[in-house]
């Protein structure tokens, strides 16, 4: 009975940890209008506070590593949630105060976005794929709800206290993260084969040095790349179809929330090798028919089936590159470490994405074509997809 107790505990420890993980930052995007009046920002200057965390992300999360091996990964959550919550305080009421703040708050989630998968695994390595299903769906239904709502409350109690808020959550989940018993690690199970096979090469081999690690790192990157260049600039896609920006607004927090309960169900998939190629198959099949929607058609009803299928895709394949860090490492500590190297690299990727998609539709002229291009990038995604597959197959990662 306590040990289930237990496990309901972690679970809901783990959705309020997920809760912090994108709400500073998808909150910002639907008021950004109100803080650029109010700090009397450029276009540019208000274009920084996008790329801040995704930077954040990219420099920082190889830096998170050597933290939990110094701290643990408790107290490493514990500072990232203070921080989280300081951070939401400062940057509301002078102008270097919300970029200092909106810094912190990528450091923050970085810290967070490479702890988290490490605690599972620490704490619960047995139930990980469920775990990592419960903080990706919960990532999309937060999203959703919070770009959904941020407008209406800001226009009720003001933007800065709407900010403000965001620090509610990273001071409850430090409350529950202080709840956690403190516990010994426990490395993740496996056979005496994977052992000598998997474990032994782990510890001959520098991790940088594992060819598997650089080409999950690619694929996080290219799905973060098109992930975030579809959060960027969906809305305008869909105006230029010549829908409303209310009804572009809508369609936006469709494609945000639609994809939770598959974030849920994807990392289930990733214990079998026939698993993952069925998935890749599908992941390809979305994204051609996902955006080739939004590329040759204007009705609205097909614009909201592309919304959905596209944002099915990205929730799954953000749900697989999470997933994979976990699959690859065989303790905690390695989690921790391949998390890092893996988002590190794979937001470094992802961070030119919407600055490198507004220029290219600046020069072309059009959504149509600069969306092919996007197509081109997810093919090689789901190509690197395969490729490491094989490659995870080969080292008996998964069955």
């Amino acid at each position: 009975m306590n040990t289930k107790r237990q496990g309901i505990n972690f679970t809901f420890e783990v959705f309020l940890l997920a809760a912090n993980l994108r709400l500073a930052i998808i909150g910002i995007p639907p008021i950004v209008t109100k803080i650029q009046s109010y700090f009397q920002l450029t276009t540019a200057q208000t274009g920084v506070l996008t790329t801040i965390p995704l930077l954040c992300f990219g420099f920082l999360s190889a830096t998170t590593a050597p933290i939990i091996r110094k701290l643990g990964t408790k107290r490493t959550i514990e500072y990232a949630l203070l921080m989280l919550a300081i951070a939401n305080l400062l940057r509301t009421y002078v102008n270097w105060g919300m970029f200092l703040g909106t810094i912190f708050v990528g450091a923050g989630i970085t810290m967070l976005n490479v702890s988290l998968p490490a605690l599972i695994v620490e704490r619960h390595p047995e139930q990980s794929t469920k775990l990592n299903g419960v903080y990706t769906a919960s990532i999309n239904l937060l999203s959703a709800i919070v770009g959904g709502i941020a407008v209406p409350v800001a226009n009720a109690i003001g933007w800065q206290f709407t900010v403000q808020l965001f620090s509610i959550p990273a001071l409850i989940a430090f409350l529950g993260t202080l709840m956690l018993p403190h516990q010994a690690t426990r490395p993740r199970k496996k056979t005496a084969t994977d052992h000598q096979e998997v474990t032994g090469k782990a510890a001959a081999t520098p991790i940088w040095k594992r060819g598997h690690v650089w080409l999950l790192a690619i694929f996080m990157g290219l799905q973060s790349l098109i992930f975030y260049t579809i959060v960027a600039w969906l809305p305008s896609v869909l105006t230029s179809h010549g829908l409303s920006a209310t009804t572009a607004g809508l369609l936006f927090s469709i494609f945000q929330i639609i994809g939770a309960p598959f974030a849920y169900l994807v990392p289930r998939a990733t214990t079998k090798a026939s698993n993952l190629k069925l998935l890749m198959i599908s992941l390809l099949i979305g994204y051609l028919s996902g955006i080739g929607i939004l590329i040759m058609f204007n009705a609205t009803w097909l614009l909201i089936l592309a919304c959905i299928i596209v944002g099915i895709t990205t929730a799954s394949i953000f749900t697989l590159s999470l997933s994979m860090i976990t699959t690859i490492s065989t303790t905690p500590q390695e989690a921790g470490s391949v998390g890092g190297i893996v988002q590190s690299i794979g937001y470094l990727i992802a961070s030119v994405g919407p600055t490198m998609f507004g220029v290219i539709e600046s020069t072309l002229g059009n959504w149509s074509q600069t969306l092919i291009i996007l197509i081109t990038i997810s093919i090689i995604n789901i190509l690197v997809g395969f490729v490491l597959i094989k490659i995870v197959q080969k080292n008996h990662f998964v069955y």
